[in-house]
């Protein structure tokens, strides 16, 4: 199989690993606020906070950058950030599901959590470091939602 070098980048998100969703369920202190636990291929689950449409689901495949990670600029946040474990409305968070813009791959989209595309070999705790990306390498649109066609996930 060939593969594509279009518009192909490379990830510079030193940290970011593949994550499998276990469990989504909302959180208990508001709306269109989520938690998930989530696999990174280490002792124990993650549990994150997100918030926005609920396109992730177990079993899903995610980007996540787990505290310590240190991420891009975005144009939301101007220079590099580095990943905590916090508090959101008294639930730890214990990193993030990444977006697209997050990761630096797609500036336009913001506060989308990118699903990654497992028929790829994608393996839960792999590095996404180094990864080629052309939006459809291993970023997945989510079923049924609108406007999905592309690479990104609302």
């Amino acid at each position: 199989m060939r593969r594509r070098t279009a518009n192909v980048r490379r990830v510079t998100t030193g940290g970011v690993t593949v994550g499998r969703v276990v469990c989504v369920r909302p959180h208990p202190g508001g709306e269109n606020i989520w938690l998930a636990d989530v696999d990174t291929g280490t002792d124990g689950l993650l549990q994150i906070v997100w918030g926005g449409a609920q396109i992730v689901k177990a079993g899903d495949l995610v980007p996540v950058a787990q505290p310590g990670t240190r991420l891009p600029a975005t144009k939301d946040k101007p220079t590099p950030y580095k990943i905590r474990r916090r508090r959101y409305r008294g639930v730890i968070s214990e990193g993030m599901l990444c977006s697209l813009a997050e990761l630096g791959w797609d500036s336009s989209v913001t506060d989308r959590v990118a699903l990654l595309d497992g028929s790829l070999g994608l393996r839960v705790g792999e590095s996404l470091e180094g990864r080629y990306v052309d939006g459809r390498d291993i970023v997945r649109p989510a079923a049924g939602m609108a406007g999905t066609e592309s690479r990104i996930v609302p």
